[in-house]
Protein backbone atom coordinates (compact mmCIF):
# COMPACT_ATOMS: atom_id res chain seq x y z
CA UNK A 1 0.00 0.00 0.00
CA UNK A 2 2.93 2.02 0.43
CA UNK A 3 3.38 2.11 -3.17
CA UNK A 4 0.12 3.75 -3.45
CA UNK A 5 0.21 6.92 -1.24
CA UNK A 6 3.88 7.37 -3.51
CA UNK A 7 2.95 7.76 -7.08
CA UNK A 8 -0.02 10.21 -6.09
CA UNK A 9 2.66 12.07 -3.78
CA UNK A 10 5.22 12.26 -6.16
CA UNK A 11 2.94 13.54 -8.21
CA UNK A 12 1.60 16.25 -6.22
CA UNK A 13 5.00 16.73 -5.50
CA UNK A 14 5.65 17.61 -9.02
CA UNK A 15 2.73 20.30 -9.47
CA UNK A 16 3.60 22.02 -6.02
CA UNK A 17 7.81 22.59 -7.43
CA UNK A 18 6.50 23.42 -11.15
CA UNK A 19 5.98 27.19 -11.54
CA UNK A 20 2.95 26.44 -13.81
CA UNK A 21 0.95 23.89 -13.85
CA UNK A 22 1.21 23.79 -17.35
CA UNK A 23 4.82 22.80 -16.94
CA UNK A 24 4.20 19.89 -15.41
CA UNK A 25 0.70 18.61 -16.63
CA UNK A 26 2.09 17.44 -20.06
CA UNK A 27 -0.66 15.33 -22.15
CA UNK A 28 2.68 12.95 -22.69
CA UNK A 29 3.14 12.24 -18.70
CA UNK A 30 -0.54 12.07 -17.84
CA UNK A 31 -2.50 10.69 -20.46
CA UNK A 32 -0.93 7.23 -21.61
CA UNK A 33 -1.50 4.32 -20.55
CA UNK A 34 0.64 3.72 -17.36
CA UNK A 35 0.77 8.05 -17.28
CA UNK A 36 -0.19 9.64 -13.97
CA UNK A 37 -3.70 9.82 -14.83
CA UNK A 38 -3.34 5.92 -14.83
CA UNK A 39 -1.65 5.48 -12.02
CA UNK A 40 -3.83 7.94 -9.67
CA UNK A 41 -6.70 5.84 -10.65
CA UNK A 42 -4.87 2.40 -10.08
CA UNK A 43 -3.70 4.26 -6.18
CA UNK A 44 -7.44 4.98 -6.00
CA UNK A 45 -9.25 1.80 -6.87
CA UNK A 46 -6.33 -0.31 -5.14
CA UNK A 47 -8.20 -2.55 -1.95
CA UNK A 48 -11.47 -2.95 -0.51
CA UNK A 49 -11.64 0.51 0.52
CA UNK A 50 -11.53 2.83 -2.18
CA UNK A 51 -13.50 5.64 -1.13
CA UNK A 52 -13.04 7.67 -4.24
CA UNK A 53 -16.78 6.45 -6.34
CA UNK A 54 -17.39 7.35 -9.29
CA UNK A 55 -20.67 9.60 -8.65
CA UNK A 56 -18.52 11.65 -6.76
CA UNK A 57 -15.40 11.91 -9.18
CA UNK A 58 -17.78 12.65 -11.87
CA UNK A 59 -19.25 15.57 -9.75
CA UNK A 60 -15.34 17.40 -9.12
CA UNK A 61 -15.15 16.81 -12.65
CA UNK A 62 -18.17 18.39 -14.11
CA UNK A 63 -17.17 21.55 -11.78
CA UNK A 64 -13.83 21.89 -13.08
CA UNK A 65 -14.38 21.44 -16.31
CA UNK A 66 -16.98 24.11 -16.25
CA UNK A 67 -14.42 26.55 -14.35
CA UNK A 68 -11.75 25.83 -16.59
CA UNK A 69 -14.09 26.51 -19.62
CA UNK A 70 -15.35 29.67 -18.46
CA UNK A 71 -11.55 30.70 -18.20
CA UNK A 72 -9.93 29.21 -21.33
CA UNK A 73 -13.06 30.80 -23.34
CA UNK A 74 -12.46 34.72 -21.56
CA UNK A 75 -16.05 34.09 -20.56
CA UNK A 76 -14.86 34.87 -17.05
CA UNK A 77 -11.73 36.29 -15.11
CA UNK A 78 -13.26 35.70 -11.36
CA UNK A 79 -12.32 32.99 -9.70
CA UNK A 80 -14.90 33.08 -7.08
CA UNK A 81 -16.21 29.97 -8.51
CA UNK A 82 -12.43 28.23 -8.44
CA UNK A 83 -12.30 29.24 -4.84
CA UNK A 84 -15.01 27.68 -3.72
CA UNK A 85 -14.00 24.22 -4.90
CA UNK A 86 -12.12 24.66 -1.49
CA UNK A 87 -14.25 23.90 0.65
CA UNK A 88 -16.69 21.52 -1.38
CA UNK A 89 -13.16 19.47 -1.73
CA UNK A 90 -12.92 19.70 2.26
CA UNK A 91 -16.38 18.74 2.69
CA UNK A 92 -16.48 15.43 0.49
CA UNK A 93 -12.59 14.58 2.24
CA UNK A 94 -14.36 15.36 5.55
CA UNK A 95 -17.34 12.90 4.98
CA UNK A 96 -14.65 10.47 3.67
CA UNK A 97 -15.91 10.39 0.39
CA UNK A 98 -12.45 11.00 -1.44
CA UNK A 99 -9.12 9.61 0.36
CA UNK A 100 -6.48 12.36 1.18
CA UNK A 101 -3.84 12.04 -1.37
CA UNK A 102 -6.57 12.70 -3.70
CA UNK A 103 -7.89 15.58 -2.04
CA UNK A 104 -4.23 16.94 -1.57
CA UNK A 105 -3.30 16.64 -5.07
CA UNK A 106 -6.41 18.36 -6.29
CA UNK A 107 -5.41 21.42 -3.83
CA UNK A 108 -2.23 21.52 -5.04
CA UNK A 109 -3.65 22.34 -8.61
CA UNK A 110 -5.99 24.72 -6.98
CA UNK A 111 -3.22 26.61 -5.43
CA UNK A 112 -1.64 26.84 -9.05
CA UNK A 113 -4.54 27.70 -10.76
CA UNK A 114 -5.64 30.58 -8.10
CA UNK A 115 -2.68 32.44 -8.94
CA UNK A 116 -2.82 32.36 -12.88
CA UNK A 117 -4.29 34.20 -15.54
CA UNK A 118 -2.66 31.37 -18.42
CA UNK A 119 -5.52 29.86 -20.02
CA UNK A 120 -2.84 26.88 -20.87
CA UNK A 121 -2.83 26.17 -17.05
CA UNK A 122 -6.72 25.72 -17.00
CA UNK A 123 -7.01 23.80 -20.28
CA UNK A 124 -3.94 21.49 -19.21
CA UNK A 125 -5.59 20.77 -15.64
CA UNK A 126 -9.09 20.41 -17.40
CA UNK A 127 -7.31 17.55 -19.73
CA UNK A 128 -5.80 16.19 -16.43
CA UNK A 129 -8.54 15.42 -15.15
CA UNK A 130 -10.22 14.45 -18.37
CA UNK A 131 -7.64 11.55 -18.26
CA UNK A 132 -8.39 10.42 -14.52
CA UNK A 133 -12.42 10.15 -15.80
CA UNK A 134 -11.65 8.29 -18.43
CA UNK A 135 -9.07 5.65 -16.78
CA UNK A 136 -11.78 5.16 -13.91
CA UNK A 137 -14.36 4.76 -16.01
CA UNK A 138 -12.13 1.76 -17.62
CA UNK A 139 -11.35 -0.08 -14.42
CA UNK A 140 -15.17 0.54 -13.18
Amino acid sequence: MKGSQDNISKIKQNIINARKLSEVLKPEKFAPPGGWADLIVNDLRRGKNSKLKTTQLRKIFTEVKEICEKQIKGISEDKTELYLLYPKLAYAYGRDLMPRNFYELLIACLDKLKNSSDKEDFRRFKEFMTAIVAYNKQYE
